[in-house]
């Protein structure tokens, strides 16, 4: 058997189809040496070579496959999605979620601490660490391993606003206004020496979204080894308002990251077109269909809100102004998501963020201007939902980014093989 020592030793060598193989059996499932080699045109010692290069790793295992001729069972060969832990850690505004999750992004381990970009970057980023740190530690109790700590291979961050797509730096952000600058990419590529990764949260919870509703039966194509919807906006309406785009199959960050800022589009006709916003210009739909302009709207009226929390607890009453505020905040987001539907042609939207709560007071206001202002062109399949599990979705859609853009380069895999 190969130590530990053998296996640093080896894996320098792994080739670039190494990343063809494991893509391959992603996408596929189990397969046969034969199958591999009829698939990609390999020839024998090149399927047995490549084979090799990821078993030594660890990272397919070998397993006995039934003859398509009933006699004796093949061998064939898996990628073994419980040989590592990615920590996915999806701070909000008041709390941050933080998971293991295995290469399948299934999540399993998950624990929440009341600390969020709220705080100082300090207080939150220190409890982060020991709160991941005891789970990292805790073996059987913590991730599928039988006596030792899972093997970590990435970890991968979401933050409330947008990330400079370059430096990894977090930019323009007012919920986060004491972490600009701060670049969490290197701050836990440090500590725990993996690659990490930084999203903003609507991109994460896209691209979970673009993965389970694919696998629930939607229209699905091949991206990354496995099945995602290719053109998908998901919608975070909590305190700022934000979009995810997935546009063939991949997630749009744009330039400089700033792509699905749709909280800062102008707001035209009478309703909010004069509202301040926090960014500095007026008008923007944020300054009134916002959660942080929904609450101030109801403190101006005299209602005790302190939380997104306490809205829809209101909301859910039957508070007159609470409904009116609600109704009239689902058709100024509806009228911005009808633009995005007529330059993007998403197949599905998804909304989500803690207003989604309030439920069809909401999403009717959304789904009234999108029908009657987008181009039937670009609805004729288009389905309109809402997000019940933002919390899982979050924690999901980290370790899909991480998995997508690590398990597809050649530099990750020969890094994943020396730990």
């Amino acid at each position: 058997m190969l130590t530990d020592m053998d296996k640093s030793a080896e894996h320098t060598d792994l080739g670039d189809g190494a990343v063809e193989l494991l893509t391959l059996l992603r996408a596929h499932g189990p397969m046969t040496r034969s199958e591999i080699g009829a698939v990609t045109g390999w020839a024998r010692p090149t399927v047995n070579r490549r084979i090799e290069e990821l078993d030594v790793i660890g990272i397919v295992r070998p397993l006995s496959m039934p003859s398509p001729t009933g006699g004796r069972p093949a061998q064939g060969f898996a990628f073994d999605a419980s040989c590592a832990a990615i920590l996915a850690i999806d701070i909000a505004t008041t709390a941050t979620t933080i998971a293991l999750c295995d290469l399948s992004a299934h999540p399993t381990a998950i624990r929440t601490i009341a600390v969020g970009a709220e705080n100082e970057p300090e207080e939150t980023l220190t409890l982060i660490r020991a709160t991941a740190d005891a789970m990292l530690a805790g073996g059987a109790d913590a991730f599928p391993f039988p006596s030792a700590p899972p093997r970590l291979c990435a970890v991968s961050v979401a933050v409330t606003t947008r990330v400079e797509t370059a430096t990894g730096n977090i930019i323009q952000a007012p919920v986060m206004r004491h972490w600009e600058d701060h670049n969490l990419r290197d701050y836990f590529t440090a500590h725990y020496r993996v690659p990490a990764f930084v999203e903003n949260d609507a991109n994460a919870r896209a691209l979970c979204k673009a993965h389970e509703l694919a696998e629930s039966g939607a229209d699905a194509e091949q991206g990354g080894g496995a099945p995602m919807i290719a053109d998908l906006l998901y919608v975070h309406a909590g305190m700022g308002l934000g979009a995810g785009v997935v546009s063939s199959g991949t997630v749009m960050h744009g330039a400089d990251g700033g792509a699905g800022d749709i909280g800062h589009i102008h707001v035209f006709g009478e309703d909010g077109a004069q509202s301040p916003c926090r960014c500095g210009n007026t008008g923007c739909v944020e300054a009134s269909a916002g959660g942080w302009a929904v609450m101030q709207a109801l403190r101006d009226a005299g209602r005790p809100v302190r939380t997104l929390g306490d809205v829809v607890e209101l909301a859910d009453h039957g508070d007159v102004e609470t409904v009116r505020l609600i109704r009239l905040a689902g058709r100024l987001i509806g009228d911005t998501i009808s633009a995005c539907v007529n330059l993007l042609n998403p197949s599905c939207i998804v909304v989500g963020g803690e207003l989604s709560h309030c439920g069809e007071l909401l999403m009717s206001g959304i789904r009234e201007r999108v029908w009657a202002r987008a181009q039937p062109l670009a609805t004729t399949s288009l389905r309109i939902e809402s997000c019940s599990d933002e919390a899982q979705a979050g924690i999901i859609g980290l370790a899909y980014a991480a998995i997508d853009q690590g398990l597809t380069s050649i530099e990750f895999l020969r890094r994943f093989a020396s730990r």
